[in-house]
């Protein structure tokens, strides 16, 4: 935690004295939801650590910049989670990639989204690679048979009808995958 809230607070130093140059503690506090008292321990291990310059403007006011060890560190971080957030996406590629392979060999000609997800373009890429009809649906009840259906990761479970009773979306079994599993393995 305290590595991403000093990431965080280079990146928020970076982009917040770009809009404009006096930064207060509270600006910093705010942008990355911590306390002041926190704020200020991050402020002072930033600078410890030679990545800020903390310089006094006037009694009350101080400026913070990056350092070029500053850049490079906030540069180095970004890289490493552009790199983990990649390798990722290959692997939810791979494992819809499977399953959708595996859906056509088990005779479905189609295959679902139920709801809206992050990871729509893989869904869709991944029925057209394996040769399956790409649908979306936002109700569950539109799903039709030969049908494999991928359950977004912020559809819910149980859906009450405006028209009627509550219902359930389809079952965990042989044709339905739910994206929130496939995350949370991730």
């Amino acid at each position: 935690m305290e590595q991403d809230s000093e990431y965080l607070l280079l990146n928020s130093i970076n982009e917040l004295t770009r809009q404009k140059a006096d930064i207060s503690q509270r600006d910093l506090a705010r942008a990355i939801n911590l306390s002041l008292g926190m704020t200020n321990v991050l402020l002072k291990r930033l600078s410890q650590k030679g990545y800020i310059l903390v310089q006094k403007v006037s009694a009350r006011k101080v400026s913070y910049v990056l350092t070029p060890a500053g850049v490079n560190e906030l540069a180095g971080r970004t890289y490493r989670y552009l790199k983990r957030t990649m390798k990722k996406v290959v692997n939810y590629k791979e494992t819809i990639m499977e399953i959708a392979r595996d859906a056509r060999s088990r005779g479905f000609s189609r295959l679902a989204l139920l709801g809206k997800s992050d990871l729509d373009f893989i869904i869709e890429y991944a029925a057209t690679s394996a040769g399956l009809e790409f649908t979306s649906y936002q109700d569950a009840r539109d799903i039709g048979g030969d049908t494999f259906v991928f359950v977004s990761e912020s559809f819910e479970r149980h859906v009450t009808d405006q028209d009627g009773p509550e219902y359930t979306l389809p079952a965990d079994g042989n044709a339905v995958a739910h994206v929130y599993d496939l995350l949370s393995k991730g």
